[in-house]
């Protein structure tokens, strides 16, 4: 049974996204309407990306989540709309995959959990790392390692702070924050400490850098670096426990290759896309896909490897770093 996806919006991310749904099964996964701001843009990237004559396009969001053929909604658009547009599809009765960060702070994710537990459809916050090949691999390999003690993340995108992102952490923060608590289970750390630079954006000072240590109890911690500078840096994710270490040595959050406790490695290639996809790896955003179509033809309205309260915890951790970060400077 196909499912049948509604893309919101029409910038870069919901390029990749379509560029990945077209490497699905065609049984399994359609896309059959878009929106945008303008419903020419809209025409524009269903031309673009030789989506069909089928696809349905629309200058408003509103209208697509009133289109009763749209069983699925992919939220693209900027994070300051975020929960308004789950809210408004859940209550159309359309199941959601938003981009992360799923919304600006706690009390919003909140807010939209709230939404999709009484409406019963599901939702899913688009962490596509999680969905990857090799994050089956890494969780399988983290219970083999003992009791896990040290995680170590660097996450370094170059150019993000020159090209004007609001906000770095908001950005590209919950995925060394994501990684860290697949490996301590979820835990609650007992303790969020971070500290970093920041600069001013549109008359407002915002976070540019950062490094987030979150204590757990029984002398654990993960230490996780993010950096939006025009500098080097390999985005390696490394967890240490008393029985061995695995790594993701580069490209963490949309990996090909672990390394396995015995030192062994393992390689996991991604599919060509139609056209070059904007981001790295972005292929692999048709893993998060299909999961959600194993899961919805299921009757389920969450997914194990990123539940609802995963998004609460990992916009908790976010949201204090900034907090303290933005109190500490001058």
């Amino acid at each position: 049974m196909q499912l049948k996806w509604g893309i919101v919006g029409t910038g870069r991310i919901c390029q990749d996204f379509c560029l990945a749904l077209l490497t699905c099964d065609p049984h399994e996964h359609v896309i059959v309407a878009v929106s945008s701001r303008g419903k020419t843009q809209a025409d524009n990237f269903v031309r673009d990306f030789e989506l069909g004559d089928q696809v349905r396009t629309y200058g408003s969001q509103e209208e697509l989540f009133n289109d009763a053929n749209v069983d699925i909604v992919y939220i693209g658009t900027i994070e300051q709309v975020h929960r308004d547009l789950c809210i408004k599809a859940l209550t159309n009765n359309k199941h959601v995959l938003c981009e992360k960060p799923l919304a600006m702070n706690e009390v919003e994710v909140q807010d939209i959990v709230d939404t999709a537990r009484k409406t019963k459809k599901f939702m899913m916050e688009a962490i596509w790392s999680r969905f990857f090949p090799i994050y089956d691999n890494l969780r399988d390999a983290v219970k083999q390692i003992g009791t896990v003690t040290y995680v170590e993340c660097t996450f370094c995108v170059t150019g993000l702070v020159s090209f004007g992102i609001w906000s770095l952490l908001m950005a590209i923060g919950c995925y060394p924050v994501q990684a860290a608590l697949i490996a301590f289970d979820h835990e609650e750390p007992v303790s969020i400490v971070a500290s970093g630079h920041t600069r001013e954006h549109q008359g407002e000072k915002t976070d540019s850098m950062a490094t987030i240590t979150l204590l757990f109890k029984n002398n654990r911690m993960a230490v996780l670096n993010c950096l939006g500078q025009d500098i080097g840096a390999i985005n390696s994710l490394t967890i240490h426990g008393t029985e061995g270490v695995i790594s993701l040595p580069t490209h963490f959050w949309c990996p090909t290759r672990i390394v396995l406790p015995n030192g062994h490695h393992i390689d996991h290639d991604l599919p060509e896309t139609l056209k070059k996809t904007n981001y790295t790896h972005s292929a692999g955003l048709r893993y998060e896909a299909m999961a959600c179509r194993d899961q919805i033809m299921n009757g389920k309205s969450e997914h194990p490897f990123m539940t609802l309260d995963n998004s609460l915890q990992i916009a908790r951790i976010i949201e204090q770093a900034r907090k303290q970060i933005l109190a500490a400077s001058h």
